[in-house]
């Protein structure tokens, strides 16, 4: 039986296997992606028209505009896979191209040199991946993260040999890849970093100024390689126009970077949650991104450790994928991807010499098992997230309007205001009786048609005048993922005009009263109605109590958004968590009850004193009582645990106003 440390050491199948096993395991969820209902309905449109669609058939607010759908290799690949399999077949397709990818960095790195190179990619691989495992979604960037790898697997190759058949099959790569994803620019990024680098280390490489290694070895002269590099860089230029949409499909990129940039287009920037900053999500939602400024600290120190021994061509991919990366916590993935095994190749030599010097002979046994242990434990935590996930027959739970969507279906077909992360469902299961206001889609639309849409949440006694010129026949709304849709869920049960259909508290359907006179309203202020709910609630999530839970918030929530306090105190009964306190001290406070809420918000303050959520509840207490001091107390707590944490700040901006 072979040892471990031969395994490692040495070019196995059986630890790229691993390595590939363990990094498909980080994508085992379900399809919680918004995205991935519109592909699908492409797909499907496509295959009916027998051609590609150059305008949006599916949506009201972008109805015959031009559409640069780029994606449309994935959409058909896509939509074949789920008529043949379903959703549970593409995630394992998801998973399968993930461990492929990772296949092409591992055998991209040297076999005999890079054996501690190797060891350390499963591992920084495995848990980047881990890290960013909300990221790793149903989506074309999937197949980015292929082609990412098989362009820096020919790249490393070629690097190291000079033999020109590497880069042979790179304008092809990039064909598909600009028929695949609007990311396809990453590939000409990716040969420019390594052409610039052959062009500096042919022009100054020989000089001792040069701070960087050698960019290549093997027989070809550098300039040699500069012209090849620089050859395939043309040639993948020319691939990337070589779309259905021409010119039009190469310059989407820049539109998208372009709207992660403040400017005019700032509202796709900072009302998307995907769109924003890590750093800056991070502090929005509890540390949901805590890795990435780890991440970063340790890839300074493989820079540092490294020395001159780090390759230009490697340090402009990190560069460039970090600047991604810090502009939008989306592309954390792609970072984490491509620099895995830069990191690797950098610390490698360094752990190397500080293993030998402190075990000697023994110092490779014990680099073997330290790192057999620490990828055993991420495994490990990796099968455990798995294992919590519901069935990946279905989409995540509350992330689409399925029961709206069944109802729907069953109705006169209309027009639909929807939430935008809904309009894709409803484009693939009621397309084309119902068509959605809005998907997620956002380059189909203007910022300021999207600033529009977003403050329709923000004020809904704006609805009305939207709803003239548009004559939504229906309209489907989320109540807790997100949150913002509650006050207009508010204001339209509360209007003469609508009546609610459906709920099962996570999400509503209404419908026009005057279009739908027979059929019969959802008696929800009734407590024979909560009971039924929650019975239902029981049944279908009684396998996944964590989800049954936050079904009974998430109804409990929307019963406090229409002030029916007993019922969302009926709700939350039996209920016994932190989250169910929490809402429960917010329901006493907005039904007037300030005793009680104070109660329960210092008693999860004794639990926790940093908690963001009651220091602001006793600030709004305090301001309720007229206690201002007391209460800007209490919210600078909060500022300092959370700096921009968006009700303290919306309090502390009231509150300022309220003085003047």
């Amino acid at each position: 039986m072979l040892p471990v440390a031969a395994l490692l050491r040495h070019r196995t199948p059986l630890v790229a296997a691993l390595l590939g096993l363990g990094a498909a395991s980080t994508g085992l969820a379900p399809s919680a992606d918004g995205d991935i209902w519109w592909h699908l309905a492409a797909g499907r449109e496509m295959v009916a028209r027998r051609g590609l669609l150059f305008t949006d058939p599916f949506s009201v607010s972008a109805q015959g505009r031009a559409w640069v759908d780029v994606h449309w290799l994935f959409q058909l690949a896509v939509y074949a896979v789920h008529q043949a399999v379903g959703l549970v077949g593409l995630v394992l397709v998801k998973c399968a191209l993930i461990g492929l990818g990772a296949g092409f960095l591992y055998f991209a790195l040297e076999a005999r040199r890079g054996s501690w190179a190797r060891g350390l990619l499963v591992t920084s691989l495995v848990g980047g991946l881990l890290a960013a495992r909300s990221l790793l979604l149903v989506r074309p960037v999937i197949g980015t993260l292929v082609l990412l790898a098989f362009f820096w697997f020919a790249l490393e190759r070629f690097r190291r040999d000079g033999r020109v058949r590497h880069l042979l099959l790179l304008p092809l790569a990039q064909l598909v890849w600009a028929n695949f994803q609007g990311l396809s620019a990453l590939g000409p990024a990716v040969i420019a970093a390594y052409a610039v680098a052959a062009l500096g280390w042919a022009s100054f490489g020989q000089t001792r100024a040069w701070p960087f290694a050698r960019e290549h070895a093997g027989a070809l002269a550098p300039w040699a390689r500069v012209q090849q590099l620089f050859a395939t860089l043309g040639g993948c230029l020319l691939a990337t126009c070589l779309t259905p949409f021409g010119l039009r499909g190469a310059a989407l990129p820049a539109l998208l970077l372009g709207r992660l940039l403040p400017g005019e287009h700032q509202v796709f920037a900072h009302d998307v949650a995907e769109n924003l900053p890590p750093f800056e999500l991070e502090r929005l939602s509890d540390g949901e991104f805590w890795h990435f400024k780890w991440c970063l600290a340790l890839l300074a120190l493989s820079v540092l450790l490294a020395g001159r021994r780090l390759r230009l061509s490697h340090a402009l991919l990190l560069l460039g994928f970090a600047g991604l990366a810090l502009m939008s916590n989306r592309n954390v993935l792609l970072l984490y991807w491509v620099v895995a095994p830069i990191f690797a190749v950098n610390l490698a030599p360094a752990l190397r010499r500080l293993c030998v010097s402190s075990f000697r002979r023994a110092g490779v046994r014990v680099a073997v098992g330290l790192n057999a242990v620490l990828l055993s434990a991420l495994l490990l935590v990796s099968a455990s997230a798995a294992a919590r996930e519901p069935p990946l027959a279905d989409p995540s739970p509350f992330r689409v309007p399925a029961e709206s969507a069944a109802r729907l279906d069953a109705l006169p077909g209309g027009d639909v205001f929807a939430a935008d992360h809904h309009g894709g469902y409803l484009i693939w299961r009621l397309y084309p009786r119902f068509r959605p206001y809005i998907d997620t889609r956002l380059v189909l639309r203007t910022a300021d048609e999207f600033a529009e849409y977003l403050r329709l949440a923000d004020e809904p006694e704006r609805f009305e005048a939207f709803q003239a010129r548009h004559s939504f026949a229906y309209v489907v709304l989320p109540v807790m993922f997100p949150e913002r849709y509650q006050r207009l869920i508010g204001h339209l049960y509360a209007s003469a005009d609508w009546k609610l259909l459906y709920t099962d508290g996570s999400e509503v359907l209404f419908a026009r009263r005057d279009l739908t006179p027979g059929v019969a309203e959802q008696p929800f202020r009734e407590a024979s109605e909560t009971d039924r709910t929650l019975v239902q609630l029981g049944q279908r999530f009684a396998d996944s109590p964590k989800v049954h839970a936050a079904a009974r918030l998430s109804l409990a929530t929307l019963h406090g958004v229409l002030g029916q306090f007993e019922q969302a105190e009926r709700t939350l009964a039996s209920l016994d968590t932190p989250q169910a306190r929490a809402l429960e001290a917010r329901l006493r406070f907005a039904a007037g009850e300030l005793d009680a809420a104070e109660r329960l918000a210092r008693q999860s303050l004794i639990s926790q004193d940093d908690d963001v959520g009651s220091l602001n509840l006793m600030a709004l207490i305090a301001l309720r009582r007229g206690e201002s001091a007391q209460g800007l107390g209490f919210l600078r707590r909060a500022l300092r645990v959370r700096p921009f944490d968006p009700e303290a700040t919306r309090i502390l901006v009231n509150l300022e106003e309220s003085r003047r």
